[in-house]
């Protein structure tokens, strides 16, 4: 088969762009110079210093406007955490956000943005909370709270430590809520 000149200047063509499309912006995110491979610290100009890192942001007291400052994170993302921060009492993790529905956001890349200090938590107390108030924390379901109130009808109070003597709740779900409740 015979090539035209014109055709294999478009081959050639061709064959650039997929490397400067595909090809050298992979090498230049490995920190390396595409052409020298060479390593781009030494590549690059060190009299330009690079910005200081960014401190990462305490989950539970962040209001919006601090959460927003994150790339990925909008008014709705912002106002979502902060509402799941309210149901749960705080954070005691940065992983708890994963529990979070965040449909076009991979929290994944952003869990080194935040800090979490659990000594800001709310802690509350079982004894003089509401079967309805106690439902609404995440991590307890309906059967769940029926059987924290049947031990309080039959010990005359409750709290975490009676949860846990009594075997109330099962193993891993007194361990995921120990640091909200007294």
């Amino acid at each position: 088969m015979f090539i035209r000149k014109s055709e294999k200047k478009g081959i050639i063509t061709l064959g650039i762009l997929i490397m400067a499309l595909f090809v050298l912006p992979q090498a230049i995110h490995k920190n390396e110079c595409p052409v020298f491979l060479i390593p781009y610290s030494q590549f690059s100009d060190t009299t330009h210093s690079l910005p200081p890192k960014r401190l990462a942001i305490e989950l539970n007291s962040a209001d919006s406007a601090t959460l927003v400052s994150i790339r990925g994170i909008g008014p709705y993302y912002a106002k979502k955490i902060m509402r799941y921060r309210e149901q749960l009492g705080g954070f005691h993790s940065t992983r708890q956000l994963k529990e979070i529905k965040f449909q076009h956001l991979n929290i994944d890349s952003l869990l080194s943005c935040f800090s979490a200090n659990p000594a800001l938590i709310k802690k509350k107390d079982l004894d003089t909370m509401s079967f309805k108030s106690v439902l609404h924390h995440p991590y307890l379901v309906y059967e769940d709270v029926q059987l924290i109130f049947n031990a309080k009808r039959k010990f005359g109070k409750i709290n975490y430590s009676i949860l846990e003597s009594q075997k109330i709740l099962p193993l891993f779900k007194l361990k995921k809520i120990k640091p909200y409740f007294k």
